[in-house]
């Protein structure tokens, strides 16, 4: 006799009926083995009973509230029979079912395996929190990372993002904000597992070599947090100045016989309506950079002026008029951790005056407070001599600084100061021209109507402060040098964790069966590690009366099996796949098979990174650009990315990891590629061999590849067993007891009919019909692959039957035959030549030759040749010149010099930066010398280069003398200025002067 039990949430459920579960188990589906299922599923109906229903809290009663069950969580769920687990998984309710008031319950078993990934939901790898690995980004830390094997969950691999693309000939630069961190693939799963409450058992997941495996950077720019960006900002308003405490300044008396001395306070505002990190203090006014970056500082102060007349009674008259204004300035001043004044980042004129309106004695006179339109109480100006202020426009009380794009080291500090005075006004409107002898007086601060002037009274003036707001922005340009990094904004974006997992399980043939001893605990390895030597006899449990079907591997649906990494549109990506029309790396493999037609593809979410070479020296990166004939070399969004960290390599050719207290030189590199190694690689996480690499042998006499690519390693021996000849499908009935149920293993062999199998799936177990169909694969074992290694000098061979790949720069010959060997550089005409070694040149032309090394060089113009190691040459509208110089400028096929004209009045010699010399003789004969130690290989002008001499006095002359050369001009040694205005222009062709 059966005996069944149901146990949901621990509690026991009685069964009226048996459930007749007909249970499925699966460890892979042969015509698709990328995919995987559920150990088993189950969707199964309960009758409903007094445990059930309050199990499920009378969810068939739509009047009934829940308290406790949640038909959209996970309920777990046990199934026995005569004591032994048949299911162990979760349960989910879809429907529950009243059929004349007989009420039942329609769920769904999951099994552990399929469940891990139903939990992942929609969960996105961004969903993860890796603030654990938060930390300063300095160059100590980064080399830090640099070792093998990996001793912190990220890493900081030598990556071109077009940061330092394509290197240069000497010594190349790497900044702290060259590196970007790369996080391990095995902290994803790790965090991802424990997030959802799951662990791992894998001997292949804890290896060295897995280990290895980094997820880099990929994004166009490595932008800061809105965390960060939070904790960095602040808004405020409300002021006061520091020193009183209230929005009215101290009282002052006024200056007149100077303009540098101020009265000075700061503005505090008081209320902070945004300042999370605490940047901004309000009690003294002071904004605080918690962290280095890039700020815009933005400040508002509105401002009211105060004047009190003499009280005493004029001289003549009854009133005095105002000639006097306050003046000076709202600074943003910057200033170090200690608070020691740096310097003034944005200042604004203020310009306060009382207007022309006569008042009586004693009076105050106070600007509006709100101007609705531009009048004289409110004016910009500046300073006049060493005591006054002039008016240069009208403007209202409002009065603004800012600072775009400064950049803060942590700890400076940002303050709004006033400085101010009152002081007389130019022209003072109410004063005739008489008066403008008495600037320097005490007495101009008031007139009567009989324009007599008078000083200002002792603290008769005030300077009040009616609206503020002081507030910063983050210039998000990215981490830079001495930032916390927030690692979470390294982790890919739009990416989901469970394609994630499953393009792991993908690339590595992984097999995924739930522990028996802990079932929130997957066993997950290899399929090729996954399986034991453990046999299973079930020879015993053959049903006799039914047949055994062998159906021959032909039987698959699918004739090609193609596995390969994501495409993407980065340049070498797209270069790889316009060249070949595949993905790089990509393995396909053709079945024998006249039968059938279709493809079996697997693809997995990341995309290949090609390694990038030089012919300048021998370090092999890997490289993600964009590149168009417009724009040059740019930084790109790049597709989720997986390489393997190689530690560090030796290169002949130094490099220099900078940061702000200098440069270090270094003789090793952090490698990080598809290949464990660019020149003897022993790993490989292509799928197979690529057509080509776009880096070569110049260095190292060989390269030696190796063919333990993904394909050989975890897929080769599996599509050679289920693809051969002698390999078959066999689907035959068994008896399986509960006991045999509760021992199931995908991992051990089974034996039956003098064979040896392989379990792929058991299909509808019923303990009360336990006659049961199985699937098994007949084991016919294919060869362990072992790795074959085959040296290369770029030639046409092969590789344990694949292609070696050959040697490529990733770049050739353009349109028009035009020979461009490095993205860094322009050509618009026909047969340009321009060196791969060439960094930075723009031609618009034909027939321009750039030879190796030269930097920075523009040519409008054909038939130019610029040559080696030549750098920052222009040539606008030039043709047929050869530039063997550096720092030149060719106009019309005329050389430049940096200055246009210099005035001299004694003797000299020529610069070949000076285009044109004035000479001015009123004090004796000026002598022009041309010198041998200009810029060139033997000291002589460059031919071409053009001067002009002009005499400015008729007394004495100018003697231009090419003696020194030694050299003539037009047939003589000298030339001679004698009358005033005479010039001459004369051009050096190398051998001697020519006027022209």
């Amino acid at each position: 006799m059966v005996k069944e039990e149901l146990y949901i949430n621990g509690e026991n459920v009685e069964l009226l009926d048996s459930l007749n579960p007909n249970l499925t188990f699966n460890i892979a589906d042969i015509a698709n083995p990328d995919q995987r299922k559920a150990d088993f599923s189950k969707t199964i109906n309960l009758p409903a009973s007094k445990r059930i229903n309050k199990i499920f809290e009378h969810i068939f009663d739509i009047n009934t509230d829940l308290q406790t069950f949640n038909p959209n969580l996970r309920t777990d769920v046990i199934y026995l029979v005569n004591g032994e687990i048949q299911l162990d998984g979760y349960l989910q309710l879809k429907s529950i079912k009243n059929n004349n008031g007989i009420i039942s319950y329609d769920c769904l078993i999951i099994g552990r395996t399929g469940n891990f990934f139903t939990e992942l939901q929609e969960n996105e790898l961004t969903d993860l929190d890796f603030s654990g690995l938060n930390h300063t980004y300095t160059k100590a830390n980064q080399e830090a990372t640099w070792n093998l094997p990996l001793t912190t969950d990220y890493v900081y691999p030598m990556v071109n993002y077009d940061i330092n693309y394509a290197g240069l000939q000497f010594t190349e630069r790497w900044l702290v904000s060259s590196f970007f961190p790369a996080i391990k693939v095995k902290k994803y799963l790790d965090t991802i597992f424990s997030s959802i409450g799951y662990t791992f058992t894998s001997t292949f997941l804890n290896s060295s070599y897995f280990n290895t495996l980094i997820i880099l950077f990929s994004s166009k720019n490595f932008k800061l947090t809105e965390t960060i960006i939070n904790n960095r900002i602040f808004s405020s308003n409300n002021p006061k100045f520091l020193n009183t405490g209230s929005i009215n300044s101290n009282t002052f008396s006024g200056q007149f016989n100077n303009i540098t001395t101020f009265q000075s306070d700061t503005v505090v505002n008081q209320t902070e309506s945004y300042d999370v990190g605490g940047v901004y203090d309000n009690t003294n006014g002071v904004f605080t950079a918690s962290e280095n970056g890039y700020y815009n500082i933005n400040c508002m102060v509105k401002l009211q002026g105060e004047f009190t007349a003499p009280s005493a009674t004029p001289t003549s008259g009854s009133t005095y008029k105002l000639i006097a204004s306050i003046s000076g300035k709202v600074k943003l001043n910057k200033y170090n951790s200690s608070g020691v004044f740096i310097n003034t980042i944005d200042e604004q004129f203020i310009g306060i005056y009382g207007g022309i309106t006569p008042v009586s004695p004693g009076a105050t006179i106070q600007t509006a407070v709100n101007p609705n339109s531009l009048t004289n109480q409110y004016f910009s100006g500046n300073f006049k001599s060493t005591s006054y202020t002039t008016i240069n426009s009208y403007i209202l009380n409002k009065y603004f600084v800012s600072a775009n794009n400064i950049y803060l080291n942590s700890g400076e500090q940002i303050k709004v100061v006033i400085e101010y005075e009152c002081r007389p006004m130019y022209p003072p409107s109410s004063i005739s021209g008489s008066y403008t002898l008495y600037y320097n007086s005490p007495n101009l601060f008031w007139v009567d109507s009989g324009n007599n002037t008078y000083p200002a009274v002792t603290n008769s003036f005030k300077l009040n402060i009616l609206d503020s707001y002081f507030n910063n922005e983050v210039v998000n340009s990215g981490y830079v040098e001495g930032n916390t990094i927030d690692m979470n904004s390294a982790i890919p974006a739009k990416i989901k964790q469970k394609d994630f997992i499953k393009s792991i399980i993908n690339m590595f043939n992984l097999y995924i069966q739930p522990n028996p001893d802990n079932e929130k605990d997957l066993i997950i390895e290899p399929r090729d590690d996954f399986y034991t030597n453990d046999v299973i006899d079930w020879s015993s449990k053959i049903d006799k009366s039914k047949d055994i079907d062998f159906l021959p591997m032909g039987a698959l649906n699918s004739k090609e099996y193609l596995y390969k990494y994501k495409i993407d549109k980065d340049y070498y990506n797209d270069l790889y796949n316009t060249t070949w029309n595949e993905v790089y790396g990509q393995a396909d493999f053709t079945i024998n098979n006249d039968f059938v037609k279709a493809e079996h593809k697997t693809e997995i979410i990341f995309s290949p990174t090609p390694n990038v070479g030089q012919s300048w020296y021998d370090r092999v990166i890997p490289t993600i650009i964009k590149f168009d004939n417009k724009n040059g070399v740019q930084r790109t969004e790049a597709n989720i990315r997986i390489l393997q960290w190689g530690g560090l390599k030796s290169t002949e050719q130094q490099w220099l990891h900078e940061d702000s207290n200098g440069s270090t030189f270094k003789s090793v590199y952090p490698y990080a590629g598809m290949y464990d190694d660019p020149y003897t690689p022993t790993e490989d996480i292509g799928f197979n061999l690529t057509n080509e690499i776009y880096y070569s042998n110049v260095f190292n006499n060989v390269i030696t590849f190796n063919n333990n690519n993904l394909y050989n390693k975890y897929y080769k021996k599996f599509i050679e067993e289920i693809t051969d000849n002698n390999s078959k499908i066999v689907n035959g009935y068994f008896y399986l007891t509960p006991t045999d149920i509760a021992n199931l293993s995908f991992r051990k062999q089974y034996y039956f009919e003098g064979q040896y199998f392989r379990l792929n799936k058991v299909e509808n177990y019923n303990p009360i019909n336990p006659i049961t169909k199985c699937e098994f694969l007949k084991i016919k074992e294919a060869t362990v692959f072992s790795a074959n290694t085959q040296t290369s000098h770029g030639g046409t061979q092969t590789l344990g039957g694949q292609r070696t790949p050959t040697f490529g720069q990733g770049t050739g010959t353009l349109t028009n035959g035009n020979s461009i060997g490095n993205q860094g550089v322009n050509a618009i005409g026909t047969n340009n030549y321009i060196s791969g070694t060439v960094q930075g040149a723009n031609i618009t032309g034909s027939n321009n030759n750039v030879y190796s090394g030269a930097r920075n060089v523009i040519i409008q113009g054909s038939g130019n040749t610029v040559q080696s190691g030549v750098e920052n040459v222009q040539l606008i509208n030039s043709n047929n010149q050869t530039v063997r110089e550096s720092n030149l400028m060719y106009i019309n096929d005329e050389i430049q010099g940096s200055g246009s004209f210099e005035t001299k009045d004694a003797d000299f010699v020529a610069s070949e930066n000076i285009r044109t010399y004035l000479v001015d003789t009123q004090s004796g004969t000026v002598v022009a010398r041309f010198g041998t130690s200009y810029e060139t290989i033997d000291g002589l002008p460059h031919v071409g280069k053009t001067w002009t001499f002009k005499k400015l006095h008729s007394a004495n002359q100018v003697t231009i003398d090419a003696t020194a050369i030694p050299a003539l001009i037009d047939g003589s040694s000298t030339h001679t200025l004698t009358s005033n205005n005479d010039s001459v222009t004369m051009m050096w062709d190398g051998q001697q002067f020519n006027i022209i």
